[in-house]
């Protein structure tokens, strides 16, 4: 079944505090660029954009109670089935930024996350949504999320 981590990136500050409700837009993130995620241009990888947003999304599953529990004492996941990235600046090496949640939106089976990675000035080096579904991990199948849940996230 694989190693069930509860954390898969460790290179990023999560800025969430224990609040009942997320409301946005609200850091969730901080972080710094580091060596290893420079590319041959200079600048950082696609690849650890992705990385830094997907680490902070899943900074909001777990503080709504959708992350490693939901997971393996539930049952239930919420899994990506769609995700874009805007990239509008260059970020470097040493370079500070923030993650924030700038849009949430949950009904019925659908998470929709709308996030921005920004300097500290809140301009913006790139911005991502990601549409998540809620599935059942024994059917693999689907279904709506439970009321408490969203309400949570509404």
């Amino acid at each position: 079944m694989g190693n069930k981590k509860i954390k898969i990136f460790n290179d990023l500050v999560n800025l969430i505090k224990e609040t009942p409700k997320l409301v946005p837009p609200i850091h969730v993130a901080e972080g710094k660029v580091i060596e290893s995620w420079i590319d041959y241009n200079d600048h950082m990888n696609m690849a650890y954009y992705v990385q830094c947003f997907e680490e902070s999304s899943d900074f909001v599953l777990e503080h709504a109670g959708l992350g490693y529990d939901y997971a393996l004492n539930q049952q239930k996941g919420v899994f990506v089935i769609k995700c874009e990235i805007n990239y509008k600046r260059e970020i470097k090496q040493g370079e500070k930024f923030i993650i924030s949640l700038i849009d949430l939106i949950c009904k019925g089976k659908k998470l929709i996350l709308k996030f921005n990675m920004i300097d500290y000035q809140n301009s913006i080096f790139a911005n991502y949504e990601i549409l998540n579904l809620n599935i059942d991990l024994k059917t693999k199948k689907s279904i709506t999320f439970e009321d408490n849940i969203i309400k949570k996230l509404s």
